[in-house]
């Protein structure tokens, strides 16, 4: 008698992409409802809010961990998840922390920009202003300074 078996033999991994896809890349994702629900359980069991899923951005991925960003009806979070790296085992280690929210047609958390721009702060100001350096003279010479 033959049976037929549909699927993998692979125990279920405890990472969202199951492990097999280290070469995937970042960018927002569209997840199965299984996926969606499991992210959500790993939200909720670090004690946080996640009543729905509404939006997923895979932040980054290697050979045993994933990083997301996940946008909840309740707030945004980063999600990163780590397998314990043992074969056939489906121990997961699931870090939680809430984020600044960031507008919706965005990955889900505020990236601050950096760098040089307008109403930026130049980083190498340069020289002191010469007549704030002549009222300053007198405060640190003799080697003492208030």
């Amino acid at each position: 008698m033959a049976a037929l078996a549909c699927g993998s033999s692979k125990p279920d991994s405890p990472l969202i992409l199951g492990g097999d896809d280290a070469s995937a890349a970042p960018g927002p994702r569209t997840l199965t409802s299984s996926q969606s629900r499991t992210l959500q359980r790993k939200i909720t069991a670090a004690g946080e809010a996640c009543e729905e899923v509404a939006q997923t951005y895979l932040r980054d991925v290697t050979e045993g961990a994933e990083a997301w960003e996940v946008r909840c009806s309740d707030g945004a979070y980063t999600v990163l998840l780590s397998s314990d790296g043992q074969s056939g085992s489906d121990k997961s280690r699931a870090v939680v922390r809430r984020c600044v929210e960031g507008p919706f047609d965005e990955p889900p958390c505020f990236a601050p920009r950096t760098g040089y721009g307008y109403g930026r702060r130049n980083r190498n100001p340069g020289p002191l202003n010469p007549e704030l350096g002549k009222l300053l003279e007198p405060m640190t010479k003799g080697g003492k300074t208030d």
